[in-house]
């Protein structure tokens, strides 16, 4: 069918085109069920005609002799209209007795006897042919073609007559039943139609037949997801607003400062703090984009298999100078161990745990990474000497600009939620624990385990 169609169009033309075709079957098998029972009952006529007009000639020629009987029986036979014509023979062909409508000559051999067929004056005609019981008589009758089919057109005709009124009142009781079951597809559909871009609230499913519920009910899902995604999106607005209002302010301060500096000292002072606050923002920022990348991922990341421990040295490679300037001991155990993941977010997930450890741990601190592996899982573990997160914010340290209060050290509050992110989507699991030696905090990712 088009592609264009309408669905109500589809329904109708199908459940019409399928009615007709029914319809026409059943007519045609009915046609032939009665031209094959019409023919009988015509044969049936004509056998018993046949058998009383050969009793009628046995009782006059037995009552008033050859001559006399075969005078009476013409005259008793020819009279009335009949949808037949006769002849009646004798075995030597003599004292023949035949309907106007037929010449002298035999209709069929004296041999034959039963049905058949002949044809008279270029017509096709019904024949049977019986004799008496005692062989002296021979009856032929015949009915021509044409009378059958005649009833057999009107039949036809009545037939073809109502096949049409049927497939019209079908057609008509369908359009009534699709539409009937279409009509709340089309409501939903008005009501949809009729929304503003912001009104993203569910679906009605009252009165919608059962098998249209799943797709309404998916559409919800859907709108639920989409409202979700634009309240989420806009709080990463609101909160990335607010959170870029401060260290643009600080430059801007600094930068007032650096002008008004009213010697060398004063300005190579201003100078470094300008850089610092620069350096937090273009930070902030990085982790900004990060994080709306990973967003975007979702479902589209570019998985391999990788050796974890092989990323992870990279980046504790990386972090060695950023160690050394915040005099924090920075070491690695690493074991071999195969995940499947997008190298691009890997690093970045491994690049903020790092980050945040080497940030919040004081000079003369320390910090360990290990890589091992289980029977299922690929451990990463960031452990540090900072001052560590209270039981009771460690399920919210994961939200976007959640910083914990007590702590003083200058950060955006997303490396964390970044580092969760990019977690659920490589199905990982994090947990948080005390680090080294009890002190400090662990960050603990497990990763599904490749088969070496």
């Amino acid at each position: 069918m088009t592609d264009g169609w309408s669905l109500r169009t589809r329904l109708l033309t199908s459940l019409a085109l399928l009615a007709a075709v029914l319809f026409g079957v059943t007519s045609v098998q009915s046609y032939l069920t009665y031209r094959e029972t019409s023919g009988r009952l015509f044969d049936d006529s004509l056998r018993e005609s046949a058998g009383l007009l050969l009793q009628l000639a046995e009782h006059e020629i037995a009552e008033h002799g050859q001559i006399l009987g075969v005078a009476l029986l013409r005259a008793e036979t020819t009279a009335g209209p009949y949808g037949f014509e006769f002849q009646l023979w004798t075995p030597d062909m003599q004292a023949g007795v035949h309907t106007s409508a037929l010449s002298t000559t035999p209709l069929l051999p004296f041999s034959a006897e039963g049905f058949g067929w002949t044809s008279i004056q270029g017509r096709s005609w019904r024949t049977y042919s019986t004799w008496n019981s005692a062989h002296t008589l021979q009856m032929q009758i015949a009915q021509p073609q044409g009378q059958r089919q005649a009833l057999n057109r009107r039949a036809l005709t009545g037939l073809i007559a109502m096949n049409v009124i049927l497939t019209g009142a079908a057609g008509l009781v369908v359009w009534w039943i699709v539409s009937a079951s279409i009509r709340p597809l089309q409501r939903t559909a008005d009501s949809v139609g009729q929304r503003s871009e912001r009104d993203l609230g569910s679906v009605a499913v009252n009165g919608a037949p059962r098998e249209v519920r799943p797709l309404l009910d998916s559409i919800n899902r859907l709108l639920r997801r989409v409202g979700e995604a634009l309240q989420m999106e806009r709080r990463f607005t609101a909160d990335a607003a607010h959170e870029l209002r401060t260290p643009l302010a600080a430059i801007r301060a600094n930068a007032q400062v650096l002008v008004a500096a009213r010697d060398a000292v004063e300005r190579e002072a201003s100078a470094h703090d300008l850089l610092a606050s620069v350096d937090r923002s273009s930070r902030l920022i990085d982790q900004l984009l990060s994080l709306a990348r990973a967003d975007q991922s979702a479902g589209a990341t570019d998985m391999h298999a990788l050796d974890l421990a092989a990323v992870v040295d990279e980046q504790v490679a990386a972090h060695g100078t950023l160690a050394m300037q915040a005099g924090v001991r920075l070491r690695s155990t690493l074991q071999p161990v195969l995940i499947s993941a997008d190298p691009a977010l890997l690093a970045v997930l491994v690049r903020n745990l790092l980050d945040n450890a080497l940030h919040y741990t004081p000079a003369g601190g320390a910090v360990h990474v290990s890589v091992a592996g289980d029977a299922g899982s690929a451990i990463l573990s960031v452990e540090d000497t900072g001052p560590g997160i209270p039981v009771e914010v460690r399920g919210r340290i994961f939200e976007r600009f959640y910083r914990v209060a007590a702590n003083t050290t200058a950060g955006s509050g997303l490396g964390l939620s970044l580092v969760n992110c990019i977690a659920e989507l490589h199905t990982a699991t994090i947990t948080v624990a005390e680090g080294i030696a009890g002190a400090g905090t662990c960050m603990r990712v497990a990763f599904p385990r490749l088969p070496p």
